[in-house]
């Protein structure tokens, strides 16, 4: 007896239980990369019986709520009634979901055929189904019969076996455990249909009774890998790396198929395809510049290729466009700080944005990496690139930013200033714009610093002076010093005043070059060409700003060497005021 009764509460007991599903693959699974079924029989949905099979799809007799009996099917959507158990059908998302119900004949054999049209020649497939053995690991005693079906994929012709296997034993439950089982074939050249039958291997009695669900007919074809020529299988480009070249390989796992037709396909959402024209190689080269994704339609046979029904697709290989962010708003240009030795530089961006920093508008080298300022040691240009933090695009151009120094103008004062040859002094004057002090200086570069932050410096020797002019803010000096040469001043007669000769002497006013005290054995005087306009041995005072020959000299600075008696020499300068 094929159908079975038990007390209800048992049978109540057992549908709590329900809910876990196995997959086995005893007959054999693609092992490749199954498409989107083209064929698939789930029965329907309903809490009614029914409908019948087409007419040659069975042997088997129908029957409706009365539950069937050996050699007997339904097609509903619970087993309860019958004292089965299925709670439910396999289809996921089904309300109310019907599958096959068969309870089998006491005799072995085919119990279900159908013939699946519309495949493709040359093509593999892989045909699966969902079975449950519906009676209770306890019914007939816990003896009952297991399920065992033969599946077999035929010719059109029912000539010729293309594949077959066996489920092996399929035991009942506590709990009702939907199980799939395939079988994978190839449709030869020219053949377009085939015929599906299912066949009892068991026998009959207490048990072998089972449901069907789920029939399915897929392509099986390779794992189709696709990366660009780092390994990447995506990428993300950003707005100014546009237009991108990219170059994709297709890279099938040969699990299935013996050779390989392609035809790549790009979409701007990842759902509608739009086939490459000309595009049918395991490469393809793309300039991209937008969001995009990729993949390639693939066939063992060419002439598959315009059949979505005997293809298999490959992976899909994403392009994402990253827009880059604004550049860095400037904080304005900055003055060189002299004392401290540097510029803070600075600029503002949005939050989620980083900076880094350059000396250069393009390339160059990075100075300050995710810093929205950077402390200049140099004056000069420096340039802020903004970094969005989420994709790690750049901005498209540098802000440049410039550390400035700030030199002040040299003091404004007089060029030459006359020495009072009776006091044996003079007040040098400068003047400045406020915010701006002075230093004075004995020489235009480096030199000894004589006097600090004064606007004024009395000196009491000829000579020339320097004042600096210096910032005080930033401790950044002129590019150049004002040079103020200290005259001697016209009293009566000739002002000439020796400079620079040994201690003991002082600048006055004198009508001759008077070297009393010193043994001076020999005097030369050279005007500011290096000619020698006076020599005298034994010199007494003689000269008065004169030649040899007796002519006056012209008013200006003269040098002059003294060689003494114990043949040591000093040289400096002398100025002719008339």
């Amino acid at each position: 007896m094929g159908k079975y009764f038990n007390n209800l509460n048992v049978i109540i007991i057992f549908s709590i239980f329900f809910s876990s599903e196995i997959g086995h693959a005893q007959l054999g699974f693609c092992q490749g990369n199954s498409g989107d079924p083209i064929f698939i029989e789930d029965f329907g949905t309903g809490t009614d019986y029914g409908p019948q099979l087409p007419i040659g799809t069975t042997t088997y007799n129908f029957v409706g709520f009365d539950g069937p009996q050996d050699g007997q099917y339904t097609i509903g959507s619970s087993t309860f009634a019958y004292g089965w158990n299925m709670p439910s059908d396999h289809t996921v998302g089904d309300t109310d979901g019907k599958a096959l119900i068969v309870n089998v004949s006491f005799t072995p054999g085919e119990f279900y055929s159908t013939a699946i049209n519309g495949l493709c020649e040359n093509t593999t497939y892989e045909f699966s189904s969902w079975l449950l053995n519906i009676l209770p690991s306890s019914g007939c005693s816990g003896n009952g019969i297991p399920v065992n079906v033969r599946f077999e994929i035929w010719d059109i012709t029912d000539t010729n076996v293309l594949a077959s296997g066996d489920t092996g034993d399929i035991f009942g439950s506590a709990t009702p455990i939907w199980q799939q089982y395939g079988l994978v074939f190839q449709t030869l050249s020219g053949q377009t249909s085939v015929i599906l039958k299912m066949i009892n291997n068991g026998v009959g009695g207490c048990g072998n009774d089972l449901a069907i669900d789920d029939i399915a007919f897929s392509t099986c074809g390779d794992f189709i890998s696709v990366t660009d020529e780092d390994d990447n299988v995506q990428v993300d480009i950003c707005e100014n790396e546009i237009p991108f070249d990219l170059l994709l390989t297709a890279i099938p796992d040969f699990s299935v198929y013996n050779s390989h037709f392609y035809q790549w396909q790009e979409s701007t959402d990842g759902i509608i395809w739009t086939d490459i024209l000309g595009e049918n190689g395991e490469t393809i080269n793309l300039s991209v510049s937008a969001s995009m994704f990729y993949r390639t339609k693939v066939a063992e046979d060419a002439i598959n290729l315009s059949n979505d029904q005997c293809i298999s697709l490959s992976d899909i290989f994403e392009v994402t466009f990253n827009l880059s962010p604004e550049a860095p708003i400037s904080d304005g240009d900055i003055s060189f700080n002299c004392n401290l030795n540097e510029a803070v530089l600075s600029v503002t961006v949005p939050a989620g944005i980083s900076v880094n920093w350059y000396d250069a508008p393009t390339d160059g080298n990075l100075l300050e990496q995710n810093s929205n300022s950077y402390i200049a040691v140099t004056d000069g240009v420096y340039y802020a690139e903004a970094i969005d933090e989420l994709t790690g695009c750049t901005s498209l151009i540098r802000t440049a930013v410039s550390a400035i120094i700030l030199n002040p103008d040299a003091p404004i004062g007089s060029i030459d200033v006359g020495i009072n040859c009776e006091i044996n002094e003079v007040e040098l004057m400068v003047s400045v714009p406020i915010g701006i002090s002075v230093n004075w200086y004995d020489a235009a570069v480096n030199g000894n610093l004589l006097l600090s932050n004064s606007l004024s410096m009395i000196v009491t020797e000829l000579g020339t002076y320097h004042a600096e002019a210096i910032n005080e803010i930033t401790g950044c000096v002129s590019l150049n010093r004002t040079a103020i040469n200290v005259l001697a001043e016209l009293q009566t007669g000739n002002c000439i005043i020796p400079q620079g000769i040994s201690p003991g002497v002082s600048p006055g006013l004198n009508d001759t070059f008077d070297l009393s005290g010193f043994a001076v054995s020999k005097l030369e005087i050279f005007n500011r060409y290096g000619t020698l306009v006076y020599s005298k041995r034994d010199y007494t005072n003689e000269w008065y700003g004169q030649t040899n020959k007796g002519d006056e000299l012209p008013v200006g600075t003269y040098f002059y060497t003294m060689e003494y008696q114990n043949g040591s020499r000093r040289s400096a300068w002398v100025y002719i005021n008339r």
